[in-house]
């Protein structure tokens, strides 16, 4: 499976770091897909001048929220796929124009996936920004506003699921599941909106961010439902 990318993507050498590639669950059939997938901490290995030729190569890069705007720009420039990526909690990601005012700018040459189903390497995708409200400010949403986004997604999901028999291969957010992967505390705590997303459209992966790994909980797990949960804090490499 092993194959050389394009732009200097190539697969041959192993990311340091946090980053150690993670294989396809075992009762799933191997895609053949890897996915870079970053959040929350700016590692030394993507914002690097050896970027991407000091990771094994990959087919697609999901940013799961609050990395920077100009590292969003400088992984674009230097990859040779478009990153997607969702807003986190801190709105992280927004530049500043030329007159320097208040940051509004999406970062250029990537692709903002919050509540967009979009197809990367023959996987749908589907992005859902920011966090449970904990105090006020822009990209934290109640339960409520969480479950009333995804429902009013209902109607095309239905018609993708009857169409290609799974409407979305991969969920991309930036707060976590409830689960193993949430946070202890009030601010980092789980969105039930999304287990019951993975009990009703089963996508095979969920990769999230938000929660950093120095507080214990695991880089990946599998729910109940079989749906694989991925958080990437920092960097890491999955295989599908």
């Amino acid at each position: 499976m092993a194959r050389q990318g394009g732009g200097g993507v190539g697969r041959e050498a192993q990311g340091g770091d946090r980053g150690a590639a993670h294989a396809a669950t075992p009762d799933a059939a191997p895609l053949g897909v890897r996915l870079l997938a970053i959040a929350d901490e700016v590692s030394p290995v993507i914002h690097s001048a050896n970027f991407p030729g000091n990771l094994p190569s990959f087919d697609a890069i999901l940013s799961a929220g609050d990395m920077p705007g100009e590292v969003l720009e400088f992984v674009a420039t230097k990859a040779s796929v478009a990153p997607l990526y969702v807003f986190g909690n801190h709105g992280y990601g927004l530049m500043r124009s030329p007159e320097g005012d208040t940051p509004h700018l999406p970062p250029g040459g990537c692709i903002d996936a919050h509540l967009k189903l979009l197809t990367v390497a023959g996987l749908n995708v589907l992005g859902v920004q920011g966090s449970l409200r904990y105090r006020d400010g822009p990209f934290q949403y109640t339960e409520r506003e969480f479950a009333g986004m995804l429902g009013r997604l209902a109607p095309r999901l239905w018609l993708e699921e009857r169409r290609r028999g799974r409407a979305v291969d991969v969920l991309l957010t930036h707060a976590p599941p409830v689960g193993p992967s949430a946070g202890q505390d009030h601010a980092h705590r789980g969105v039930p909106a999304f287990n019951r997303f993975h009990a009703r459209w089963r996508p095979l992966l969920h990769v999230h961010g938000h929660v950093h790994l120095e507080g214990g909980g695991p880089r990946e797990y599998v729910t109940d439902t079989g749906v694989r949960v991925v958080n990437a804090f920092g960097y890491t490499l999955i295989d599908l």
